[in-house]
């Protein structure tokens, strides 16, 4: 089975209302401001079934309205509903609202399997001050893991590129042990640490998605991975529709990554974490 753990999916209102939305949307505008493609739950299915993908992992987006981040959790279960088991869903939240604890408890009534894609340079809130803790507790207790935007403090820029850099992921992952989280975009580089002790030993609680590896690491990067934390840390996420998952077979392939431990980053890590 290839699992995809790391799509972009919109509500037929906000693709109907690019503009709308990235008016009072900052982070929405900054990254479709080259027209960059959007996709709805129809299409996303399309490419699944063109590229042999069994399922996918959706978000919608980290948007900063409490209301819009509601309404797009309301799709989401919805499409979850009519598509079981193809499409598994995760919910946002806005931290900085007051109603987060009881939002991530409504999406796991609504069956949401997670909390996802955070971020916190797009929503304003502060990856270390607390904002979240409510919202992190509400969701140790719901049983859902969050997939947290992360990027590497080096190498070009980039729209989307935040904050959220290794020795912070890191120290937002001690303060909160029990959540279980996953550092998109390969942590920021974090595992590339993994020579360091003390981040091999923390990266063994975290795991790590693939999504945008074409666009800032070369191929070489998963012999990397796989030798220093392991392939049993790593789910391939594409971004869609950014980017495909046949880009990233094919980057696999270049570094050598088969057998088993490519079943388990291709699908088997995705299924264990979220019990597909």
């Amino acid at each position: 089975m290839i699992v995809d753990a790391h799509v972009h999916i919109l509500p037929d209102r906000v693709r109907d209302n690019l503009a709308l939305v990235a008016s009072t949307e900052p982070w929405f505008a900054a990254c479709h401001a080259r027209g960059e493609r959007v996709a709805s739950a129809e299409s996303l299915l399309a490419a699944m079934d063109d590229n042999g993908v069994d399922r996918a992992v959706c978000f919608t987006w980290p948007f900063t309205d409490p209301a819009l981040c509601a309404e797009a959790n309301d799709w989401m279960a919805g499409v979850v509903r009519r598509h079981p088991g193809r499409l598994t869903g995760f919910g946002v939240i806005q931290p900085l609202d007051g109603g987060a604890a009881g939002e991530v408890q409504r999406c796991a009534a609504m069956g949401l399997a997670g909390i996802g894609e955070i971020n916190a340079d797009a929503q304003g809130w502060g990856l270390l001050d607390g904002t979240a803790d409510s919202a992190i507790g509400a969701s140790v207790s719901a049983g859902l893991p969050w997939t947290l935007h992360c990027s590497e403090p080096v190498g070009r820029e980039y729209p989307g590129r935040g904050t959220a850099t290794p020795d912070r992921v890191m120290e937002f992952a001690r303060r909160h042990p029990d959540l279980t989280l996953v550092c998109a975009h390969l942590g920021g580089g974090l595992p590339l640490y993994a020579h360091i002790p003390e981040v091999r030993s923390a990266c063994q609680g975290l795991h790590f998605d693939t999504a945008a590896q074409p666009f800032v690491y070369d191929a070489s990067v998963y012999a990397a991975l796989v030798a220093g934390i392991g392939a049993d840390r790593i789910l391939l996420g594409s971004d869609h529709p950014l980017l495909d998952v046949p880009r990233y077979l094919r980057a696999l392939d270049d570094a050598g990554i088969d057998g088993p431990e490519r079943a388990l980053i291709t699908g088997g890590n995705a299924q264990r974490l979220l019990g597909l």
